[in-house]
């Protein structure tokens, strides 16, 4: 019987979830499955179809990531992170599915950490379409704001100062960063490659 799902589409989600690095292995079929696709639709060889195509495509990537270096470019950027988060910034990776969800999350997390009493200055985060970017391309887009104190005439100044706070930080850890000093629009970075190691399976 012929697959009723779409082969290369289907592959390409495959692809995407697995070298993303944030599942672990056992967490993909079910994902494809059940959310990815119309579990309602599948027939018996869609699902022997997505079970082999998930254990190749996991295989290859742990195999990959054997001869990966200690320090990956993910890795280097979770630095960058930890160094806004430091620094009074909320950093995240994989917030949401757009760029509404990324600042709703960022808002839950300001919320929770006490407003403006809580000395937070900002934020910058990618969300899991730029994240399937990164991964096929290797260039990450991050979103940021520095409307989070209480100086209401000084957003503005201080969102571009948290801007080139960004772009100085990626540099300075390895990366390629543009950005167009224009606040309605996001920094661009270049990792190179995605790599970030999967969870243990």
């Amino acid at each position: 019987m012929a697959l009723t799902l779409d082969p290369e589409d289907t592959r390409q989600r495959i692809h995407d979830l697995v070298w993303s690095g944030f599942h672990p292995d056992g967490d993909i079929e079910p994902m494809i499955t059940d959310e990815y696709l119309d579990p309602d639709e599948l027939t018996a060889e869609d699902r022997a179809w997505v079970r082999t195509e998930v254990a190749r495509a996991c295989a290859d990537k742990r195999a990959a990531e054997a001869g990966w270096p200690a320090e990956t470019e993910y890795d280097r950027l979770e630095g960058v992170f930890a160094r806004l988060r430091s620094e009074k910034v909320i950093a995240l990776h994989r917030a949401g599915n757009s760029l509404a969800d990324g600042h709703d999350d960022v808002r839950e997390q300001w919320r929770a950490a006490g407003r403006l009493a809580s000395g937070i200055r900002g934020c910058c985060f990618y969300h899991s379409q730029d994240l399937d970017a990164a991964v096929r391309t290797g260039r990450l887009h991050l979103a940021f704001s520095g409307g989070m104190i209480p100086e209401t005439d000084q957003r503005e100044a201080n969102t571009f100062m948290i801007g080139d706070r960004i772009v100085e930080l990626l540099r300075a850890a390895g990366f390629g960063a543009q950005w167009s000093r224009n606040i309605d629009e996001r920094i661009e970075a270049d990792l190179g490659r995605w790599r970030k190691r999967s969870p243990p399976a």
